[in-house]
């Protein structure tokens, strides 16, 4: 399983206009082939941050959906909408009753 997040903290003018451009591209994402989870978390300290985290079944799935145009419209929207942001990829393997999880 390949876990993806990434945060996204927004320009709080820009707070309602995110939202309303994300949600439609939830449902789109999450029926993506190999979208195990995918989803929108707002922190509970600060409204303007967001955290986007996915999990899904390969490095190849993930890749399939980074290159959709929902997708696209989603990356648009965190670097017009968003003062900053950040990603992070993790490898979660299991095997058994111990579990590996590495950075990429």
């Amino acid at each position: 399983m390949i876990v993806s997040t990434a945060k996204v903290v927004g320009k709080p003018e820009n707070r309602t206009e995110f939202l309303q451009t994300i949600r439609p591209l939830l449902q789109p994402i999450q029926s993506a082939k190999g979208c195990l989870l995918f989803g929108i978390y707002v922190d509970a300290v600060d409204e303007n941050t967001f955290l986007l985290l996915g999990e899904w079944e390969s490095d190849s799935d993930l890749e399939n959906c980074r290159h959709s145009d929902d997708f696209a419209v989603l990356r648009g929207a965190i670097n017009v909408l968003g003062a900053q942001s950040s990603e992070f990829k993790a490898r979660v393997v299991s095997n058994g009753s111990n579990g590996n999880m590495s950075k990429r």
